[in-house]
């Protein structure tokens, strides 16, 4: 019976072996849950309109469910986060990283506020996407198979990593995309340790989506063909608009968020009057309900229906309202407390913003550029990262899409410039607005991980003199200056620790000797101790002397803090903090 134990031990201590065993059961979990989400939001779909897609079915709904399916689904929203998430925290993928920020395990309860509220929403024509909340449950999943295992932090960060890509390879079919994510987006971390099991995971979560759908991308992707080099200067120029309408989406959030609350005191009915300015909007402009990849669909293959309310449009204004009205519903989507993502609304928004551009480009420069549907999928690409903030995970996403490396010169162009637009105007994303309005700072909770990996007997600690608490005040002298290491320990009878004794102690006894055989060590020794336990962290220690002025900190038993087992020094935990940042590698600029 002691084999297996001995194997199952074995394996634990193989660290990169132990985690990709474990991204195997996470990527089926994190893969079946992605299909439960989208097959979730077509059988709602089918109930309002008849059809697995609002888009398919949009000229043949009476009026009244424009209204109708958005308010209730709001008012269901409501219900369901005031009794599982009341005080406001965090959803999806900002819920995700804030989690991982504050201690490594993420909230359970978005389960239920990410799976039934993004069915029902987006379901119902509210316009968000299933991939920010479908990366929210493959978290989950994760987060708790890795808590019931009791695994470590900075291992709970990598199996969460492995829900995330199994979860966007998945949603795309895009194996490579759904890893980049992971690492680029959620954990800022590209060690092999952490690398091979996001691989296994997001080749496993795939082969489960084709074997259900099959080996279909999300788009039907047209071929792309650079008609001209200079055609580049044009991709240059639509990736900075790009930047500009990603710019604007996430800048409105927050305002239109505190309109929400301001305007309406109880939480739980914004989701039902957002609903119903989107159903308003949706009227006049059916296109905008619902994720829309069928519209998006339609911009790719150049096959518009410019019309409007019955009235035929130019396609250039019927685009242009088109974008427009999908920016205004997605922002009150998103400020309304409506769960689901936003990665879909700027996969729309980008690709109507390329049609527009590719439209007008292309009657002033017929010879020198491509018909519009090729801006499209290029602009979907490109607002999309600026939107994300994750430029290599599009563009790798974008080209498992189309299986085209000729629109790859083109793709990279528009990404970085709409990328590097966004990021003129502030750093933060669709996932990280929210973190920075509430204070919580992302870039850190990767060194954080590390830092609570590294436990206290990991950093070099020495011995400690001890005298007991009757030596009077000559004797102590003595035994600091012969100790050299700049503090003794004032201990009991039973070997406990009373107090600590250093320079700034004992400076007012040195030149009184009329009472070196008076006072005791009791009465010199520093009772107001801070200490560490040896069961505590790096991270813990840096707490403590971030806020003290000490460069020593003694050392206790995990069970007695007053058994001192030795100290460390300041220089010792901040080496051992340089150390650790050296081989994990620097963290990006913030």
């Amino acid at each position: 019976m002691r084999w297996p134990k001995t194997l199952i031990d074995w394996i634990r201590h193989k660290e990169t072996l132990y985690l990709t065993l474990l991204s195997i059961p996470v990527g089926v979990l994190a893969g079946y849950g992605a299909l439960g989400v989208r097959f979730g939001i077509e059988w709602v779909s089918i109930f309002w309109t008849g059809d697995t897609t609002w888009e398919a079915s949009l000229d043949s709904l009476p009026w009244y469910i424009y209204i109708v399916a958005p308010v209730s689904a709001g008012l269901m929203v409501g219900w369901l986060t005031q009794h599982l998430l009341p005080h406001g925290q965090l959803r999806g993928v900002p819920g995700v990283l804030g989690d991982l920020t504050e201690g490594g395990r993420v909230n359970p309860k978005q389960m239920a506020t990410e799976t039934i509220g993004t069915v029902v929403s987006v379901g119902s024509g509210a316009s968000l996407g299933r991939e920010g909340p479908t990366v929210a449950l493959g978290a989950v999943l994760a987060s708790e198979m890795g808590a019931r295992l009791g695994l470590a932090e900075n291992h709970l960060r990598t199996l969460i990593g492995c829900g995330v890509a199994a979860a966007i390879a998945s949603s795309f079919n895009t194996p490579i995309a759904g890893v980049l994510f992971a690492l680029e987006v959620i954990l800022a971390d590209y060690a092999m340790t952490t690398f091979s099991p996001i691989v296994i995971s997001a080749v496993i979560a795939t082969i489960i989506t084709r074997s259900e759908l099959g080996n279909f991308p999300a788009f039907i992707i047209p071929q792309y063909q650079l008609v001209s080099s200079w055609e580049v200067l044009f991709h240059i120029a639509i990736g900075a608009i790009c930047g500009l309408i990603a710019t604007i989406l996430i800048k409105s959030l927050a305002p239109i968020r505190g309109l929400f609350r301001r305007w309406i005191v109880r939480p739980h009915l914004r989701p039902a009057v957002a609903g119903f300015i989107i159903g308003l909007i949706g009227l006049f402009v059916p296109e905008v309900m619902s994720i829309g990849y069928g519209t998006v669909e339609s911009f790719l293959l150049e096959k518009i229906n410019p019309e409007i309310i019955g009235i035929a449009l130019p396609v250039t204004v019927f685009l242009a309202v088109v974008l427009i009205c999908k920016l205004t519903v997605t922002i009150i989507s998103a400020a309304g407390d409506f769960p689901g993502g936003l990665l879909g609304p700027a996969l729309f928004l980008g690709a109507a913003t390329g049609a527009l551009f590719g439209g007008i480009a292309h009657s002033i420069s017929p010879e020198y550029s491509e018909t519009f549907g090729g801006y499209a999928l290029v602009a979907s690409g490109a607002l999309t990262a600026a939107a994300l903030q994750a430029p290599m995970t599009i563009i790798i996403m974008v080209f498992e899409l189309s299986s085209d490396y000729e629109i790859m010169l083109p793709l990279m162009a528009a990404c970085i410039v709409a990328t590097l637009v966004k990021r003129a105007f502030g750093r933060e994303s669709v996932f990280t607005e929210r973190l920075q309005e509430k204070g919580i700072e992302t870039g850190w909770g990767v060194q954080r991980a590390w830092m609570r990996s590294v436990k206290v007997d990991s950093i070099p600690w020495q011995s400690i003199p001890s005298v007991p608490e009757s030596m009077p005040v000559k004797g102590l002298k003595k035994a600091y200056v012969d100790s050299g290491k700049g503090c003794v320990q004032v201990v009991d009878d039973e070997g406990l620790m009373v107090g600590i004794v250093t320079f700034a102690d004992l400076q007012k006894w040195l030149l009184d000797s009329s009472l070196d055989d008076v006072v005791v060590a009791s009465e010199v020794a520093n009772r107001n101790v801070r200490t560490i336990a040896e069961n505590g962290s790096l991270l813990d220690a840096i707490h403590v002397m971030d806020r003290e002025t000490f460069e020593q900190m003694p050392v206790v038993a995990r069970d007695n803090p007053r058994k001192v087992l030795g100290i460390i020094w300041r220089n010792a935990v901040f080496s051992t903090y340089h150390n650790l940042m050296v081989e994990h590698g620097e963290m990006s600029e913030k």
